[in-house]
């Protein structure tokens, strides 16, 4: 038998009975379940049998788990037919659907063909391990079509002015200024940001300031 030695070293440790018959050799349990062995492939038939079968009605896992625990018994059993409901494929099709579906939030509107980074959002990675002097990084979002992000590496220190000059020589040569900057709740990063910028530029400069929320997702997806 394939299994004989770690049937035979589960005699000693789960306490089961080996069954002698002509021809074959089985081992039970004190409640004279049939101990199946460490082959999966016999696993899987017993579960087309009490899951998958036209006449078992693909059960949910406790179910499945009480039928098959009256007859058969193997270490990590519970674990492991619940695995094997939870990739049933069958199962997965049929589910109902318990949980409240949240309405989705709205979507930021833009003007067709506006031009990349008009829309903007920001974030600042901080406590990153020091790397040629730097120990954080500004994220700068294109919260149009494209979804384009800009790494800038920096310092956790920082400032509002900084953080304009950072976007003045890295961003301002190749998109001109933003039309608008979306907050997502951090109102160090986008509180002086425009004033800080028009001073750097030496220009007046009337930007739209918006607050959404949902964009923390956006930026935060860039972020990883």
């Amino acid at each position: 038998m394939q299994h004989q030695s770690t049937m035979e070293r589960w005699e000693k440790t789960l306490s089961i009975e080996r069954d002698e018959e002509p021809g074959r050799t089985t081992w039970r349990d004190k409640e004279g379940r049939l101990i199946v062995p460490p082959d999966d492939t016999l696993k899987r038939q017993i579960l087309r049998e009490y899951h998958d079968h036209w006449g078992a009605g693909h059960p949910g896992h406790n179910k499945t788990i009480r039928k098959i625990q009256n007859n058969y018994f193997w270490p990590l059993q519970r674990a492991w037919i619940d695995q094997y409901v939870k990739g049933c494929a069958t199962c997965q099709q049929n589910k109902n659907l318990t949980h409240v579906t949240k309405t989705p939030l709205y979507k930021i509107t833009m003007l067709e063909n506006t031009p990349p980074f008009t829309q903007i959002t920001m974030d600042l990675i901080i406590g990153l391990p020091l790397s040629w002097g730097y120990d954080a990084i500004l994220t700068i979002v294109n919260h149009g079509c494209s979804q384009g992000a800009i790494f800038l590496p920096c310092k956790t220190t920082i400032t509002r002015p900084q953080i304009a000059q950072l976007y003045y020589k890295h961003v301002y040569p190749w998109f001109g200024l933003p039309m608008e900057v979306i907050s997502n709740g951090d109102p160090y990063l986008t509180s002086h940001f425009g004033r800080a910028l028009a001073k750097e530029l030496g220009i007046t400069w009337n930007m739209s300031m918006a607050y959404h929320p949902q964009t923390d997702g956006l930026t935060k997806h860039k972020n990883q």
